[in-house]
């Protein structure tokens, strides 16, 4: 295992050799994390980190074909199952630099419980037992954030609008000017009878699952959100960069209307997300900014969304009622006109029908012509087709013969495909003798036996399929097939190899590529 690993708690260098099966404590912080197995190849590692970043930056279609691949070159690395687990149900882990943990984030609640992932199982099959203790308490907190969801969700708890805000300075400890202003902002809204969440306010001691599954409800919950930002590089932190992305990944589902975030910035305008997505603000430095921020949550909540469907649908109402009275009136004025189209259509469907049964009459008339023309290049005498007289071409045997005749289409070059329908049964010595442009046939499986010579001198077949019901082949029934490559045959001849097939197929048996069916 190449390459220097850092602690994902504190950054500092971790100490590999101190790993115990699987798993490092990093001596700075003493927080414990997994590693890959000590001989995984450098790609897998690569795609192993890759994974970890896509994980981390919320990509999670990437993460999972990141780890898939890393999966694919190491099949023993229980980190690519684990990584593919997370990718799945899309959670992604930040540091809580209040509790110094690594903290799960979920961006979707699942139907499921991932331990019960097959690629959760699956890491826990190849991993050390270490590893198995860390795996199934993260898979634990994961389970438990979506428990904790749910239980808020039968508790009934409501949000009007979720206020982002960074709250420290990088320091950990120094209060934003942003937090302040967040901070009266909600006491603002709780004045007016909103309910707005923010963090610093509505946790109430919360941390790790419940903390996490209270902030996924409120952001579930609330039908708006008001990024607090007086700095453009605050969005780039990863807390208030995990909020707003995952509500606008409900706004881009929506779940949210498409004007439900704002910016609430001071002075200086904040006007894009660092995905270059403009969204409207609120400058706080003025005097109405208060009640454009009462205004803004007023018209998400949901008796404003509520109002504004029932408006839409009166006016929609009208708009139909509108239309409905003027296609009463155009009725009145054109229904001659109408009349006198159903009859002309009605007119042209009778003539139509003619035509169509004249067309049919006429197809029938061609074809019995063709057959009749057909026959004549038969000689048949009770089922048994004793000569082809034709010029050859594309040739189907007409029904009813049930025997192909000595010699039938002896000579005839011009032959170029054969169709030798059910009911026939035997193909007679020679029948096909010299056919040299003979290039495709068709036996049906009544056919239960082939003479000798049948098709001897047939040099423009390539490949043939002997039916499974062909009980006896002749001697040298494909005798100087030259071209012959290719030939399906019932299992029951596979007994015959070689000498038997050379008998049947000459010399050339030896090119030939044969496929016994069952």
């Amino acid at each position: 295992m190449e390459g220097e690993f850092l602690c994902k708690y504190c950054g500092a260098p971790l100490e590999l050799e101190k790993a115990i099966g699987g798993v490092v404590r990093c001596v700075y912080c003493n927080n414990a994390q997994t590693l890959p197995k000590t001989d995984v190849s450098p790609a897998a590692l690569s795609f192993l980190r890759m994974g970890e970043h896509d994980l981390d930056t919320c990509d999670f279609d990437k993460a999972y074909t990141a780890y898939a691949k890393a999966a694919e070159l190491d099949k023993e690395e229980p980190e690519a199952y684990f990584g593919m687990a997370l990718a799945t149900f899309k959670v992604q882990f930040l540091k809580d630099e209040v509790n110094e943990r690594m903290q799960p984030i979920c961006h979707e609640i699942s139907d499921g419980s991932i331990l019960d992932d097959k690629n959760f199982r699956r890491a826990l099959e190849l991993a050390t037992d270490e590893q198995k203790r860390e795996y199934r308490k993260r898979g634990r907190e994961i389970d438990e954030i979506k428990e904790e969801f749910y239980d808020l969700q039968r508790k009934g708890l409501d949000y009007d609008c979720f206020l982002c805000v960074k709250v420290t300075e990088e320091d950990g400890r120094t209060r934003t000017a942003d937090y302040d202003r967040a901070n009266d902002i909600y006491y603002y809204l709780k004045d007016e009878g909103y309910k707005p969440f923010f963090s610093e306010r509505e946790m109430k001691g919360r941390t790790g699952a419940d903390y996490e599954a209270l902030i996924l409800y409120a952001l579930y919950r609330s039908e708006c959100m008001l990024i607090v930002c007086s700095d453009e590089s605050y969005l780039k932190t990863k807390w208030v960069k995990n909020e707003y992305t995952r509500f606008l990944h409900m706004l881009a589902n929506e779940e949210k209307e498409r004007d439900a975030i704002s910016f609430a910035f001071y002075g200086t305008p904040v006007e894009k997300l660092p995905s270059g997505k403009k969204v409207q603000g609120i400058d706080l430095s003025k005097p109405d900014a208060y009640s454009r921020i009462g205004n803004f949550v007023e018209v998400h909540t949901p008796e404003a969304k509520k109002k504004r469907e029932e408006e839409k649908a009166k006016k929609q109402q009208k708009e139909a009622e509108k239309i409905a009275r003027k296609e009463a009136t155009l009725r009145a004025y054109t229904e001659a006109e109408r009349e006198w189209k159903r009859r002309k259509e009605e007119e042209a469907r009778l003539e139509d029908e003619r035509r169509a049964r004249e067309a049919e009459e006429r197809k029938k008339r061609e074809e019995e012509e063709k057959r009749r023309v057909a026959l004549h290049e038969f000689e048949i005498e009770n089922g048994v087709l004793k000569k082809y007289k034709g010029q050859g071409g594309a040739v189907t045997i007409p029904d009813g013969v049930t025997l192909i005749g000595e010699r039938a289409f002896y000579g005839c070059s011009g032959l170029i495909s054969m169709i030798i329908p059910h009911g026939v049964t035997l193909i007679r010595a020679g029948a096909f003798y010299n056919c040299s442009g003979l290039t495709s046939i068709s036996i049906s499986d009544s056919v239960t036996t082939i003479e000798g010579v049948a098709f001897e001198g047939c040099n423009g077949l390539k490949s043939i399929t002997i039916p499974d019901g062909v009980a006896s082949i002749g001697g040298w029934a494909f005798n100087g097939c030259s071209g012959l490559t290719s030939v399906t045959i019932p299992k029951r001849f596979k007994g015959f190899m070689n000498k038997g097939l050379q008998n049947i197929f000459g010399e050339n048996y030896k090119k030939i590529k044969f496929t016994f069916t069952e």
